[in-house]
């Protein structure tokens, strides 16, 4: 019998036992640096997720494996043979112990099959009263199939798995990444860590990085550092009409999510039936809709969820708070508590919460004996406040017109109040329409995909779609239709207009965005100066100059010496936009889509944006940036060349080389960029210039594993095309690498041409990325910045396909 199969045994006739009370010690609230453990079975992706999360986070990982092998000088399949099982056991959990206590912060840790042991399990309960202790699920036929396991192997490891539950604080289900299945092997890393697999494991890293994102705060604080204009530096509470996408949890499996997110702020995850398996059920729908939708989760318990079981209040209450407790566990961004329940126990699970937000709920079914004007509103607002919640929500269900004007004069006494909670207020009905409209957070919506599946509360015909929604703002002029421009000297061939018309089209905005050619910077402050002017994307050979004309930048585009996203900056009743100030600046963030005199401009950057998410989406574990060893390739000195070193040394690239026609322009791209990194490497500067295609690569550094061709393919302004083709003798990485290239007219250009002969000939797994890849990918992030709304971002996706192939046909 194998070593773990021992263990699985003896977890599952022994699983460790923990009192209730125990539980409420698990406060959620860890230092940014505390360092991560993942638990879990066998086959459940925890070394995979533990290496995503060690780059991405820019930790030490750290396998039990491995430690255990360090610590005791032999495997553990030799130990136990050596030693016997007793011994075994003991200094297992010996050195798991030894491993977790020596490394509180700072590290991802992976624990392998001691996990399973008992005193174990108290030893990883201990640590997560202040780390976090991710719990890893999986599909159970996933990991039957990965592990190759009958039946009654599977159900035992399946069982014994469940003790995990119970010395964790977080639990994460790991989805099916489709990015690997042609892949060779498990894509898992080997025992010490080191990445010399070669799958690419896209969403998985997209779906767990994000995770650890939220646990540990870094991107939120990521975002608002960086610009005052992204949609993070602004949660969804604090901005101008947002929508909450209304979703039955049942009703997941039925629907196609990718469809639903035009329009959508964040979702409302509705636990709407009990289930045997009903944890690990919440646990893949919110998993999926973080990878379908990728927008804040609102984790809400209906009352109905109990069905037709007959409970005492207090049997309830257990259920329903056990749910909620579930949601913190899965790292929602936001848990719906209804305030009819035990104030101590509701103020025991708030303060559980950590990094989720906790709306207070009060709904009225019955709206004889319930008036917005009665002053138990008030004590309700203040009973909220009291127990700690982030922001409260009222619904009443009305028949009566007249409450759409007392529920907005409600809403106005709230926030007369200074310091006052953030105020949800609407009326549910056939009356309550308008003040839904009326409502600025988190107003439920639904889609029209979502006429067919049947709400058990009757309460989603009431519903308007966030499309709706948006085209009254439009028509009561509490919206302005704004005017956005892509702005070039030669911007023929621009995909922005269609991206963008579509989205606002589906998001039920009423603006328009037309490609303009321009001949001087002067030519955009012109345009620029239309009171309806929303927002212009710059292209070349503006990108640089035009940032002599703007009052406040972003911290990449101070860093890149680029703008490519002009934002307005109006006169607000009590702002000074010309301060620079962050708090000014969000002020003008949350002004988006209201028209205006221009007295300044915001600049940003998303082009790098752009060639980051695909460098970083495509790269391999085995090439994974190291600093010291890692390098980039850039060809080309304007402004889109900018964008792509910076997305690398945000990458953690530290050694970038740099080719252009004209040495001059690259060497002073190289000084901008070395003299604002200066102190980042200790190997000297950061960017260097190759001077010839005709010369070796130079031999102290290491072939380029990461490439972004930045030079047109056809011709802008007096710039011929550049028709670059690498020098075969810079493509020396054996293991390959990511060639991002960033032109799209023509889709298949020589350096496409060349990589893919290059490929098929020597057989090295070089990722080809073209243009159409990374174009919609900034313009996503562009059009959230100009808006200040969530991206369609698969229609965004298509529409550049179907206008390319158009395009390309005419």
């Amino acid at each position: 019998m194998s070593v773990v199969t021992q263990l699985e045994q003896a977890a599952l006739s022994s699983p460790l036992k923990l009192e209730t009370a125990q539980q409420s010690t698990k406060l959620r609230a860890f230092p940014a640096d505390a360092s991560i453990v993942l638990i879990g079975s066998r086959g459940s992706g925890k070394r995979s997720l533990g290496f995503i999360g060690a780059t991405h986070l820019g930790r030490r990982f750290i396998t039990e494996d491995h430690y255990f092998e360090e610590a005791t000088g032999s495997s553990r399949g030799l130990f136990i043979r050596k030693h016997g099982a007793q011994e075994f056991y003991r200094r297992n959990v010996e050195v798991l112990r030894q491993m977790l206590d020596q490394n509180r912060t700072g590290c991802i840790i992976e624990c392998g099959m001691a996990s399973l042991a008992k005193d174990a399990q108290k030893a990883l309960f201990e640590y997560s009263k202040s780390n976090p202790v991710i719990y890893i699920t999986r599909n159970s036929q996933r990991i039957r199939q990965l592990l190759n396991l009958g039946q009654e192997e599977a159900s035992r490891l399946e069982t014994a798995d469940l003790a995990h539950r119970l010395c964790s604080n977080m639990e994460y289900y790991n989805m099916h990444d489709p990015s690997c299945d042609k892949s060779d092997g498990l894509a898992t890393p080997p025992e010490h860590g080191s990445p010399n697999v070669s799958s690419r494991l896209k969403y998985a890293k997209e779906d767990f990085s994000g995770f650890l994102d939220f646990l540990t705060g870094q991107g939120v604080i990521r975002s608002g550092f960086e610009s005052p204009f992204s949609l993070a530096a602004l949660p969804p509470e604090f901005r101008a009409y947002t929508y909450a996408l209304s979703v039955r949890m049942a009703s997941i499996p039925e629907l196609d999510l990718e469809q639903l997110e035009a329009g959508a702020d964040a979702v409302q995850l509705k636990i709407d039936a009990w289930r045997p398996d009903i944890q690990k059920f919440m646990g893949k729908q919110v998993a999926t809709i973080r990878r379908k939708l990728g927008v804040p989760i609102i984790f809400h318990v209906e009352e109905y969820v109990f069905g037709d079981a007959v409970l005492t209040r207090a049997e309830k209450e257990d259920i329903y708070l056990g749910l909620l407790e579930y949601g913190l566990r899965l790292g929602v961004e936001y848990i719906v508590v209804d305030l009819q329940w035990s104030p101590d126990r509701v103020a025991q699970l708030i303060q559980r919460s950590g990094r989720t937000k906790v709306i207070g709920h009060y709904l009225a079914r019955d709206d004889i004996n319930w008036g917005w004007e009665d002053e138990s509103r008030m004590i309700q607002y203040r009973k909220a406040q009291n127990l700690g919640c982030d922001m409260v929500r009222f619904v009443r269900a009305t028949s009566a017109e007249s409450d759409n004007v007392a529920v907005r004069n409600f809403i106005r006494k709230i926030e007369a109040i200074p310091s006052h909670l953030p105020i949800i207020a609407y009326n549910l009905g056939p009356y309550g329409r308008a003040s839904l409209i009326s409502n600025r957070i988190f107003t439920p919506v639904t889609h029209p995909t979502m006429n067919t599946t049947v709400s058990k509360s009757q309460m989603r015909r009431f519903l308007p779609t966030a499309k709706e929604s948006m085209d009254a703002l439009y028509q009561m002029s509490i919206l302005d239709p704004l005017h956005f421009y892509h702005l070039g000297a030669s911007v023929f061939y621009s995909l922005s207009p269609a991206m963008h018309t579509a989205a606002y089209q589906v998001c039920g905005m009423s603006h328009d965005f037309v490609s303009l050619q321009v001949s001087s910077v002067e030519d955009i402050h012109r345009l620029c100066q239309n009171p309806q002017f929303g927002g212009a994307a710059i292209t070349q050979p503006y990108k640089v100059e035009v940032t002599k004309r703007i009052a406040a930048k972003s911290y990449h585009a101070k860093a890149i010496g680029a703008v490519n996203t002009l934002l307005p900056l109006r006169m607000l009743p009590g702002a000074v936009p010309l301060d620079g100030s962050t708090e000014s600046l969000l002020r003008q963030a949350n002004q988006r889509s209201k028209a205006g005199p221009v007295v300044a401009y915001y600049g940003d950057n998303t082009d790098f944006i752009g060639i980051q998410t695909c460098l970083r989406r495509n790269v391999s574990p085995r090439n994974v940036v190291q600093p010291s060893k890692t390098t980039g390739l850039v060809i080309g000195a304007g402004g889109m060349a900018r964008a792509a070193i910076y997305a690398m040394m945000q990458l953690g690239c530290r050694k970038i080389f740099l080719f252009n026609r004209t040495i001059e322009h690259a060497e002073n791209v190289a000084r901008h960029f070395n003299s604002w990194a200066s102190g980042l490497s200790t190997d000297g500067d950061i960017v260097r210039v190759l001077k010839s295609r005709e010369e070796p690569w130079p031999a102290s550094f290491r072939h380029p594993t990461m490439i972004a061709s930045c030079v047109p393919a056809r011709t802008v302004g007096n710039e011929g095309p550049a028709n670059f083709e690498m020098p075969v003798q810079w493509l020396g990485s054996p293991t390959g690498g990511v060639v991002a290239e960033l032109a799209y007219f023509p889709l298949i250009t020589p350096l496409i041409k060349q990589m893919r002969s290059f490929q098929q000939d020597s057989n090295i797994p070089w990722v080809i990325v073209d243009g159409l890849e990374v174009l919609p990918e900034q313009a996503i992030a562009q059009f959230e910045l100009m808006t200040g709304r969530k991206a369609p971002k698969q229609r965004m996706r298509h529409e550049v396909l179907q206008e390319h192939h158009r395009y390309e046909h005419s």
